[in-house]
């Protein structure tokens, strides 16, 4: 029985190590994701701010070249976060499925918890059973020793 629960325990213990590595790659993978997303961020401030400056030499007298150089550095900006939103969905898509596998080692690690709990239940209530038994035999004995008198 015990060697049972050993077996167990170290099946416990390899599912534990699993956990862990899953929880690294997930936190590296949320790190990634979230660089990414701030430098998307930024881009879309930085387009805003732009665009607000296109805006007001549009209704000032700024020169052609000015608005021609605003509007393809605005350009610029806007091809550059087509690229980072599709960084973006990549970063977000393995760190979701890095937390997918982080839930299920999670889940596994749990379930062998849960079986050693058992298992030593189990043993606990052999344990008091065969206590029991060994004590009505030794009662017996002592019994029918005194009836022997």
């Amino acid at each position: 029985m015990m060697t049972n629960i050993k077996a167990f325990q170290k099946i416990l213990s390899h599912q534990e190590r699993i956990k862990n590595e899953a929880q690294i790659n997930y936190q590296e993978a949320m790190n990634d994701f979230e660089v990414v997303a701030t430098k998307l961020y930024q881009l879309l401030r930085k387009k805003e701010e732009v665009e607000k400056q296109y805006d007001y030499y549009l209704q000032s007298s700024g020169t052609v070249t000015t608005l021609a150089t605003h509007y393809a550095y605005i350009d610029e900006i806007k091809k550059k976060i087509q690229q980072v939103e599709l960084e973006v969905n990549q970063k977000r898509a393995v760190m979701e499925k890095r937390q997918a596998i982080l839930t299920e080692s999670h889940i596994e690690v749990k379930k062998f918890e849960k079986i050693i709990e058992k298992k030593n239940n189990q043993a606990k209530i052999m344990e008091v059973y065969n206590e029991k038994m060994q004590m009505d035999e030794t009662s017996l004995r002592q019994f029918l020793m005194n009836e022997d008198r």
